[in-house]
């Protein structure tokens, strides 16, 4: 099927090199990633968005390939979408984030990742960038309304770009289905959530429709990392997450190798050893997580244990250099090559040498007769996202089949169960696991390398990309997570909430009624009212409307007895015990309104926006302005709301401004609590707060570790909120299950304070 694609990732499918005359040229790259990719942009017509490394400027053309035998030959310079970096920028992006924060903590070494405030702030604003031209390749498509459209995001470099990529998508109204492929581990959620910005990227994912992994551990943990840290509601067995209004399909789709490429070339490749001592063959790239030293010295444990194999083995060691300008990986390699030599020089003899080590590339080509001629490959990283050089070893055994050893730390070593498995942080086990591959006989070593042979020859690169595509055309089609109901609210809230009363706080627009064009608009449904009007009068439920509308609107929309009234941000409070106050503080600003009104109709309301005063601040609404202006009004409006001396707050596709005296729905909360039951309120009442913009994000931080918070709708900016909800239609299953929440708990209600004090104090007398 052919389809309008964009592959992302963080390099584009060749490097460009500048020749002696300063002109760019395209350098071939390889990897299984181009090998998989390049021919499905040239079979759709697709665009590549990628960075082309640092030779290549904006001023430069990206010139056509002139090798016919490279992978991405048929990919046009038209196709492409280079991303330009600063070195600054790109290494704090690169070495900083990527290699040096998420890497390790991917691969679950949290002591080695680096936390720094200012290389976040560089992934983010690469991420964005990324986001952008992404958005711009999309907009080529011949029809934006196809349901195929497709971008597929690869791997770690990008992990926050989708959902700033779906946010410009669903503003332009464009159909695109976003899909990410992670090629390296995800941690469990004990250790991900180390992560300062954990939140940030697991929001950036949920921007996906499709977000697949290498194994089930992976995707398993993924989902758990949702519900802990944001509060998702996710099926595990479907393995489908929920968060706002979005939902993302979740996969384990494990990556294979061309099989048939390597076995060809098995049977070309020249004889790259000249030894008459029976191989063991390790291919790695130079990193910490391939465990290479710790092989090394599991290899030394052989020797001493296994004395009489001594002269009849060479351990072959190929190190591929990496991040060289990354001084923890000098240190690898110097560490690397003292361990060897030491080895050497303790086992060595005059005419056997018992390891040899190459800290080189070597081709595909050449690496199939390494990977044929070895008796035992010995692939032993401490964490590894799949570790394919396990199956490459495995297609290139086509005559006297050899033995592969294992991590089970890595992706393949959870299927390839023929294999022997070894850990590799235990230096006996690895010299144990290596006498009896040495030691296995022809016919076990025929049967379990017949067994290896037939997965992987089945699951291939080409049946990846099988399930891959076929996962994508499936999404619409999955299995829909349940309707929130009752019994969600209950497994959140039953558990935390028991035995307190409740005080339950709500915002109005966006929550309780569904965003309309115009506040006059939004009227509070019959069933929403009803509902309400019960809880009013329930013994142990309070009800409170906190909004930015103010208080005489309020009283005009609610009528419902024994309910609480909070307007403006919750600077005017009338409660039902006949309690009304206003802010003090407030209230010197009100002179200046009807100025700051004025001139805000004169300058900002010209191209559809316009202005709701109210009280004690005033709301520039621009979400009619015409988007070519729709920038420079919010500008307008914010240096005009900050002339008049109030503070310019953005809203729900709003500026708003406000008195300048520290007041916020997080001081309103704090205000109606004590209002209600006293400083001690948090002893026996428990609070639930919902809303739906950034203003009421000010209240969920206040009442974090003190209530449970819910927002409402799209899930395209992180929340201090614990759960999410999809729309008003959830707000009203929430009121649903706190009407039988006191039916349920009545013999648990705890007594308020003062009641228990008195009740004391008349037994003892």
């Amino acid at each position: 099927m052919k389809r309008s694609l964009v592959v992302v990732s963080n390099r584009l499918p060749f490097v460009i090199s500048t020749n002696e005359n300063g002109d760019p040229v395209r350098k071939n790259s390889a990897g299984g990633l181009v090998t998989a990719l390049a021919p499905l942009v040239i079979k759709n017509d697709g665009y590549w968005v990628g960075w082309a490394g640092n030779d290549l400027t904006e001023n430069m053309q990206i010139p056509e390939s002139d090798d016919p035998t490279a992978i991405a030959h048929g990919i046009k310079s038209s196709q492409i979408i280079p991303i330009y970096l600063s070195k600054e920028t790109f290494d704090l992006y690169y070495n900083g984030v990527c290699n040096g924060t998420l890497w390790p903590l991917m691969h679950s070494l949290p002591t080695l990742a680096v936390f720094r405030g200012d290389q976040w702030s560089a992934y983010v604003a690469v991420n964005e960038l990324f986001s952008n031209s992404t958005f711009e390749a999309v907009k080529k498509f011949d029809n934006l309304d196809e349901k195929s459209n497709l971008v597929w995001i690869q791997d770690y470099q990008l992990m926050v770009m989708p959902m700033m990529l779906r946010n410009l998508l669903d503003e332009a109204h464009i159909t695109c289905k976003l899909a990410f492929f992670l090629h390296i581990p995800f941690p469990s959620w004990d250790i991900f959530r180390l992560n300062p910005w954990a939140n940030e990227i697991l929001l950036g994912l949920l921007g996906c429709d499709l977000i697949a992994f290498h194994t089930n551990t992976y995707a398993s943990n993924f989902i758990e990392c949702c519900f802990y840290i944001l509060g998702a509601r996710v099926d595990r067995k479907e393995m489908i997450i929920e968060y706002g209004n979005k939902t993302s399909v979740v996969r384990a789709l494990p990556i294979g190798i061309p099989y048939d490429w390597f076995e060809k070339n098995a049977r070309i490749a020249p004889k790259p050893f000249n030894f008459k001592e029976k191989v063991i063959f390790g291919v790695d790239r130079l990193d910490y997580t391939k465990g290479i030293i710790q092989r090394v010295r599991g290899y030394e444990r052989f020797l001493e244990k296994y004395p009489d194999c001594r002269e009849k083995v060479v351990f072959f060691q190929v190190a591929v250099p990496s991040r060289t300008d990354v001084e923890d990986y000098r240190n690898l390699k110097d560490e690397l090559e003292r361990e060897i030599g030491r080895i050497s020089g303790r086992f060595a003899t005059a005419e056997w040498t018992p390891i040899k080590y190459i800290c080189n590339n070597i081709s595909q080509f050449d690496l199939a007769g390494y990977y044929r001629d070895a008796r035992i490959g010995l692939i032993t990283p401490v964490r590894d996202g799949m570790n394919l050089v396990a199956k490459e070893y495995v297609a290139c055994q086509i005559d006297d089949p050899g033995v592969l050893i294992i991590s089970p730390f890595t992706g393949a070593g959870e299927t390839m169960n023929e294999a022997l498995l070894v850990n590799p942080l235990e230096q006996d086990l690895i010299a144990d696991a290596i006498k009896t591959a040495y030691d296995m006989k022809y016919y076990e070593r025929k049967l379990r390398m017949n067994a290896l042979q037939t997965r992987e020859r089945l699951f291939n690169l080409d049946t990846w990309l099988e399930s891959f595509f076929d996962a994508v055309d499936m999404i619409d089609n999955f299995k829909k997570m349940k309707s929130l109901n009752v019994s969600d609210y209950e497994s959140w809230l039953g558990p935390i909430l028991k035995g307190y009363n409740l005080s339950i706080i709500l915002d109005y627009d966006g929550t309780l009624v569904p965003l309309q064009t115009h506040p006059d608009l939004a009227v509070l449904p019959d069933d929403v009212k009803s509902l309400l009007e019960k809880l009013a009068e329930c013994k142990h439920i309070d009800v409170t409307i906190l909004s930015g509308r103010s208080m005489e609107n309020l009283k005009r929309l609610i009528k419902i007895k024994n309910i609480n009234l909070s307007g403006s941000h919750g600077m005017e409070l009338c409660l039902a015990n006949g309690l009304q106050e206003e802010c003090e503080q407030a209230v010197i600003f009100r002179a200046k309104i009807p100025d700051l009104v004025k001139e805000l109709r004169e300058n900002v309301c010209e191209h559809g926006g316009w202005i709701e005063e109210k009280r004690y601040h005033v709301t520039f609404h621009w979400r009619d302005t015409n988007p070519s202006f729709k920038q420079l009004m919010i500008q307008k409006a914010t240096e005009i709301v900050q002339k008049y001396g109030f503070q310019a707050t953005r809203a729900h596709c709003a500026v708003e401004a406000r008195p300048p005296i520290g007041w916020d729905k997080g001081r309103g909360v704090y205000n109606i609590l004590e209002k209600l039951y006293g400083v001690t309120w948090a002893d026996t009442y428990k609070a639930v707060f919902i809303g739906d913009d950034e203003t009421d994000e000010d209240a969920m931080r206040a009442l974090s570790g003190l209530g449970i918070t819910f927002r409402v709708g799209k899930p395209h900016v992180k929340t201090a909120a614990s759960h999410r909800l999809a729309n008003p239609d959830a707000v009203k299953i929430f009121l649903e299950w706190a009407i039988g929440y006191v039916d349920r708990i009545k013999s648990t209600i705890q007594t308020p304070v003062t009641e228990r004090r008195l009740q004391a104090i008349r037994r003892k007398n």
